[in-house]
């Protein structure tokens, strides 16, 4: 399964790295595959692995905010190897149909 997570405390200041830090601490520490970007992590484990870590993830955000706005996307197969990372594999699939590597 792949997770893209978003968690946001609602109210807070407006420079949120703090915050979010603390979230991604929390992924990072899980052990699950992970990809940090611009507005979200992407996550890959089993489900029940992934949707522990999506729980923990906004029970840690308000530890320390009034408000939490956490949005989840989930994409899980079970056509594929278990062994393929998908975070990856999606990427490389789109960028063989252009022909080209994609900006990173």
């Amino acid at each position: 399964m792949i997770a893209e997570i978003s968690v946001v405390p609602v109210g807070e200041e407006v420079d949120l790295a703090s915050h979010v830090a603390k979230v991604v601490k929390v992924i990072h520490e899980s052990g699950l595959d992970y990809k940090l970007n611009a507005m979200s992590t992407v996550v890959e484990g089993d489900s029940d692995s992934v949707f522990d870590l999506i729980k923990k993830c906004h029970t840690t955000m308000l530890e320390t905010a009034q408000r939490v706005y956490t949005v989840i996307k989930l994409d899980e197969r079970k056509d594929t190897d278990k062994k393929v990372k998908m975070i990856e594999h999606k990427v490389r699939s789109v960028e063989k149909e252009l022909e080209k590597i994609l900006k990173k």
